[in-house]
C-alpha cells in the first residue's frame, strides 16, 4: 500500500522537474514534501528561504511537524545505542543521510584503490631501481598515507577538516600517478634511443622526488584529525565477485531504514533506494566505474566496449592477479552494473552479446552527485570533461589558462578545439573527437604521453609521431583510414586496434603482443606483412577479417597464424578478385586448410575462395555448436555445396556465385555417408536462407523423411537460371514469413503446388506475409492466391504480361502491392477482384506505360495511390535487398 498524500501539498503548486511554487509567496524551490514543511515552518537552508507570507495557524502547524522529525530521530538514536556496535554505526550512517537529503550527502572520494595501484607501481620502480632513495621515500610515504586511508573515508561524512584533508591528498595522488607514468615513458624512450635496457644513471628522479615531498606535506597535516592506522577491507576476489555483492549486506535491509524511509519525500526516496545499492558495491574500483559514467549525458547511448576501455585508460581495471585480464574484469563490472539496475536498456547484437547501454535519468542524477561532475563553473578540480553539440554548426570551444590541465578524460563530439588543445591537455589519459573536420592530426599529438585511449572520427591518416604514445591502449578511428603508422609495432602496450576498413597492415604487428582487438589484417608477401604476424599474437579475440588470403604460399605458412588457438566469434576469410593462376584452386585448397578456426566460432566468411572443394575441417562444423552464420561469396569453382544441415545453432545461411554447382542434394542437409545419425530435424534453427547467382544450379532435391528448415522465415533465390522445382520439403515451412524469387524463369511451381488450380491445395504457407517477385515465370504469379495471409505483395519486371491475374482478389489480408517496370501492364484484376481487398492501404505503380487511365476507377476506394511512370524509386524498407 503505497503513502497517503502529504496535506501539506495544499499549499503549493508540483511542478513536473521535482520543483514546488508556494500558494503564499508564489516562490519556486526545489524538492517535495519536506522541504515545503520547512519552507512553511521558516527554517531555512537547502537553497530554500522562509516564506513571509504563511497564516500563523499553517506556520504553527508546518512548526510542529518539524519538532515531530526531531523526536523521531532522538528516538533512533536512542535504539541504536542499545544495539550492537555494527548495528549502531549502520543506523547513524542513515540517519546523517536521512537528515543531510540527497543534496548534502558526500560520497567517498575513491581514493583507496588508486593508492593501492601507486604502492604497487612504486614497488615494481623500487625493484628496478634499487639502490635509489627517493623512490624508496616515495614507497614509504604512500603506505603510512595507505593505513590511514580507510579511517580518513569513513569519517569524511561527519568532518569537515578530514573532507578537506582528503581532497588534498587526491590531487597530489593525481599528480604522483602522472610523475610515474612520465618516468616509466622516459625510462622506455631512452631505452627505445640507446637499445639497451634502461640503467639507473639515464632516469632523472627530480620529479618524483618533488611529488614525494608533497605527499609529506599532506601527511604532515594528520596529526590534528586523529586519524587512525586501519587495515582496509582485504582485497575481494573477482572469482567471488557476485557473493561480495550479496543484496543482505546492503545498508537499507533493516526495518528501522525502511521506517526511515517513510520521513523523505517520493524523490528522497529514489536517491536512498539507490544509495543503498550503491554502498553494496563493497570493491571500491567498481564504484569509480560507476561514478565515470556521469561523463556522458542523460540518454546517452554508449558501447559496452567503449566503456570498458575508458575504465581501462582511467586506471580502474588494474588486476589484482596476472592470469585475468582487465577486459575481463572490466565486463564483470558491467555486468554487475547491469544486474543492479544503475545501467539498463541495453542493445544486443546478431549473437546475443549486449554492446551498448542507456542510464536512467534518475541514475543519471545519482551519478552526477557522487561524481561531483558539478562543479558551478569551476574546473580546476574537473578531471573529465563531456562536450557535445548537435552537428548542425561546430562552434569552436577555447581552453585557456591551467584550470584543464589535470584534466584526465576529454570527449569532444562535433566541437572545434582550435589549434592548442595538445599543449593544453598533457595530463589526458582519453581523446575522443567525434565530427573531427580535419583529416589529419597534428605532429604534435606525441605530447600527449600519458594518453591510453584515442578515438577519433573522419580522419584519413595518422601521423607517425603517434607512436611515441607508448602508454596507448586503445586506438579508435571510424571512417577509411589509407593505413596505420609505419613504427606502430613500437607501441607494446596497445590492446585495441579498432577500424573500420585499412588497405595496407602496418609492419610487425606479431610485436604488439597485448593485442586482443584487430578488425582487419591485410596480408603481404614481405617480411613484417605476413600472416606469421597473427601467431605471435596469443590475446587475439573478437573478430577479425583477413585479407589477400591469395599472398599466402601454403598450407604451412596458413598454419603459422595459428587461428585455432584464438577465440574468434566471428572470422572473415577472403581472397581478391584479381587474375590468378589456372592452378590457384589447389593453393586456395591448401591454404584454407590451414586456416582452421576455433571450435568457438559463430560467424564464418569466406569470399572468393576458389578452390573446388571445402577442407577436412569443414567435415567437423558438427563440434561448432555455436556456429551461428555462415556466408560463403564468390566461390565460383566449388563444384558441390558444404554439408551444413546438423549444425544446431545455424541461423543465417547466404551462398552466393557458386557458379559450378549443378546439383544441392543429400550432401547439403548429411554426412559424407549420406547418413542422418539418428538427426530427426535438419537445419533445426536455420533462419535466413539466401541461394543467389547460382547460374547452373537446375535441381534442389528433397532430404527425404526428415523434418528440414522448420524455423525458416526468410528465402531468397535469386538469379539461378537453370533451378526448376523448389523441393516439396519447403511447404512444412509453417514459419516462412518472407520469400523473394528473383530472375529463376524455368521455376513454374510453388513448393507443394503441382499444377496450377489444383483442388487439394487450400493455401500454401499461411505464415508467409511479405512475397517479392521479379521477372520470373508468369506462372508462379498465376498462384498467388495460395498464399492467403499475404500482407506486403512486390511485383517486377513481367515485361509480357499485359492484365493482373484474377487471382490477386483472393489476398484479402493484402496491406501494400507494388507494380514496378511491367512495361506491357494494360489492366488491373477486375473492379470486383479489387474491391475485395478490403485491407489494401496503399498501391504503388512504377513505370508501367501503358496502364489506361479509366484502370483508376478500380482502385478510388484505396486511401493511398501513386502512380509514376519516372522520378524516384519506390521507397519499400521490407524489401531492402
Amino acid at each position: 500500500m503505497g503513502r497517503k498524500r502529504d496535506q501539506f501539498w495544499d499549499y503549493a503548486e508540483q511542478s513536473l522537474d521535482g520543483r514546488f511554487k508556494c500558494n503564499f509567496c508564489h516562490g519556486d524551490f526545489p524538492g517535495g514534501a519536506t522541504r515545503i514543511k520547512a519552507h512553511l515552518a521558516g527554517v531555512s537552508g537547502h537553497n530554500i528561504v522562509a516564506c513571509v507570507a504563511v497564516s500563523q495557524e499553517v506556520q504553527k502547524e508546518a512548526r510542529a511537524t518539524q519538532e515531530t522529525n526531531k523526536k523521531l530521530k532522538c528516538a533512533s538514536s536512542s535504539s541504536s545505542a542499545k544495539e550492537s556496535s555494527a548495528s549502531s554505526s549502520s543506523s547513524n550512517i542513515m540517519d546523517r543521510i536521512v537528515t543531510q537529503g540527497k543534496e548534502e550527502y558526500i560520497v567517498e572520494i575513491f581514493l583507496d584503490d588508486i593508492v593501492d595501484r601507486l604502492v604497487a607501481n612504486v614497488f615494481s620502480l623500487t625493484t628496478e631501481h634499487s639502490k635509489n632513495k627517493e623512490l624508496k621515500n616515495l614507497l614509504y610515504t604512500l603506505c603510512k598515507i595507505h593505513v590511514m586511508l580507510y579511517d580518513a573515508q569513513k569519517r569524511q561524512v561527519s568532518d569537515e577538516s578530514v573532507r578537506i584533508w582528503l581532497t588534498e591528498l587526491k590531487d597530489v595522488v593525481y599528480e604522483v600517478d602522472n610523475v610515474l607514468d612520465e618516468f616509466s615513458y622516459d625510462t622506455f624512450l631512452k631505452y627505445q634511443m640507446m637499445n639497451q635496457v634502461p640503467s639507473f644513471s639515464l632516469c632523472n628522479f627530480d620529479e618524483v622526488k618533488t611529488v614525494k615531498h608533497a605527499l609529506e606535506n599532506i601527511l604532515n597535516k594528520v596529526d590534528g584529525l586523529g586519524l587512525k592506522i586501519e587495515n582496509s577491507n582485504p582485497k575481494i576476489s573477482l572469482d567471488n565477485i557476485d557473493s561480495s555483492l550479496d543484496d543482505s549486506e546492503v545498508i537499507g535491509r533493516e526495518y528501522r531504514v525502511l521506517k526511515s524511509w517513510d520521513l523523505l519525500d517520493d524523490d528522497d526516496d529514489v536517491f536512498l533506494k539507490l544509495k543503498s545499492r550503491f554502498d553494496g558495491l563493497t570493491i571500491s574500483s567498481l564504484k569509480r566505474c560507476f561514478a565515470y559514467c556521469a561523463i556522458f549525458p542523460k540518454d546517452y547511448e554508449i558501447r559496452k566496449d567503449e566503456l570498458i576501455q575508458h575504465w581501462m585508460a582511467e586506471g580502474f581495471l588494474e588486476p589484482s592477479k596476472e592470469s585475468m585480464l582487465m577486459e575481463d574484469i572490466g565486463n564483470k563490472y558491467f555486468k554487475i552494473l547491469l544486474d543492479k539496475s544503475f545501467l539498463q536498456n541495453g542493445k544486443r547484437d546478431e549473437y546475443g552479446n549486449i554492446i551498448s547501454y542507456r542510464m536512467h535519468d534518475s541514475v543519471h542524477d545519482f551519478v552526477l552527485l557522487i561524481s561531483k561532475s558539478r562543479t558551478s563553473g569551476i574546473f580546476s578540480h574537473v578531471r573529465s570533461l563531456f562536450v557535445g553539440f548537435d552537428g548542425q554548426t561546430t562552434p569552436r570551444i577555447s581552453f585557456k589558462g591551467d584550470c584543464f590541465t589535470k584534466l584526465c578524460t576529454l570527449s569532444l563530439e562535433n566541437a572545434d578545439f582550435g589549434d592548442r588543445l595538445l599543449v593544453v591537455f598533457k595530463s589526458l589519459r582519453v581523446l575522443k573527437l567525434y565530427g573531427y573536420k580535419k583529416t589529419e592530426l597534428p605532429e604534435s599529438i606525441d605530447v600527449l604521453i600519458h594518453l591510453r585511449l584515442l578515438h577519433i572520427t573522419g580522419i584519413n591518416h595518422l601521423p607517425n609521431s603517434i607512436t611515441k604514445l607508448y602508454n596507448l591502449q586503445t586506438l579508435r578511428i571510424e571512417g577509411f583510414l589509407m593505413e596505420l603508422p609505419k613504427d606502430l609495432s613500437n607501441l607494446i602496450n596497445l590492446r585495441h586496434i579498432c577500424i573500420d576498413e585499412i588497405k595496407k597492415a602496418p609492419k610487425n604487428l606479431g610485436w604488439l603482443t597485448c593485442l586482443q582487438t584487430l578488425p582487419i589484417f591485410v596480408v603481404g608477401r614481405d617480411e613484417g606483412y605476413r600472416i606469421k604476424e597473427l601467431g605471435a599474437l596469443k590475446n587475439l579475440r573478437g573478430e577479425i577479417k583477413i585479407s589477400n588470403l591469395e599472398k599466402v604460399e601454403d598450407e604451412e605458412e596458413a598454419k603459422s597464424a595459428k587461428l585455432k588457438e584464438k577465440e574468434m566469434f566471428k572470422l572473415g576469410l577472403h581472397w581478391t578478385s584479381s587474375i590468378r593462376a589456372a592452378d590457384s584452386y589447389d593453393k586456395d585448397e591448401k591454404v584454407l586448410e590451414g586456416l582452421h578456426p576455433h571450435p568457438n566460432l559463430k560467424s564464418l566468411t569466406i569470399e572468393r575462395y576458389e578452390g573446388k572443394k571445402f577442407p577436412s575441417w569443414w567435415a567437423g562444423l558438427s563440434l561448432y555448436q555455436n556456429l551461428i552464420e555462415i556466408y560463403l561469396n564468390g566461390c565460383t569453382e566449388c563444384e558441390e555445396v558444404p554439408t551444413l544441415g546438423h549444425l544446431p545453432c545455424l541461423r543465417v545461411l547466404e551462398i552466393i556465385g557458386m557458379e559450378k554447382v549443378r546439383s544441392i542434394g543429400s550432401e547439403f542437409y548429411s554426412y559424407s555417408d549420406g547418413s542422418y545419425r539418428n538427426t530427426t530435424t535438419l537445419f533445426p534453427a536455420l533462419r535466413i536462407l539466401k541461394l543467389v547467382e547460382m547460374i547452373a544450379l537446375e535441381v534442389w532435391k528433397d532430404a527425404g523423411e526428415v523434418l528440414v528448415f522448420p524455423c525458416l522465415e526468410e528465402l531468397t533465390i535469386s538469379y539461378c537460371n537453370e533451378l526448376r522445382d523448389f523441393p516439396d520439403s519447403l511447404h512444412t515451412c509453417v514459419s516462412l514469413q518472407k520469400l523473394v524469387v528473383k530472375e529463376c524463369p524455368e521455376l513454374r511451381y510453388w513448393p507443394g503446388v503441382q499444377c496450377v488450380g489444383s483442388t487439394s491445395i487450400q493455401y500454401s504457407h499461411p505464415s508467409l506475409q511479405k512475397l517479392k517477385l521479379c521477372e520470373s515465370a508468369h506462372s508462379l504469379l498465376g498462384q498467388i492466391q495460395y498464399f492467403i495471409n499475404l500482407k506486403i505483395l512486390w511485383i517486377q519486371r513481367f515485361f509480357e504480361i499485359e492484365a493482373l491475374p484474377e487471382c490477386l482478389g483472393c489476398l484479402f489480408s493484402l496491406q501494400k502491392l507494388y507494380i514496378v517496370h511491367c512495361n506491357h501492364l494494360v489492366h488491373l484484376p477486375t473492379e470486383e477482384a479489387m474491391r475485395c481487398l478490403t485491407q489494401l492501404k496503399m498501391l504503388i505503380i512504377y513505370d508501367c506505360p501503358n496502364l489506361e487511365d479509366n484502370e483508376r476507377s478500380k482502385i478510388d476506394h484505396i486511401p493511398f495511390v501513386d502512380i509514376q511512370d519516372s522520378g524516384r524509386w519506390p521507397d519499400c524498407s521490407d524489401f531492402e535487398d
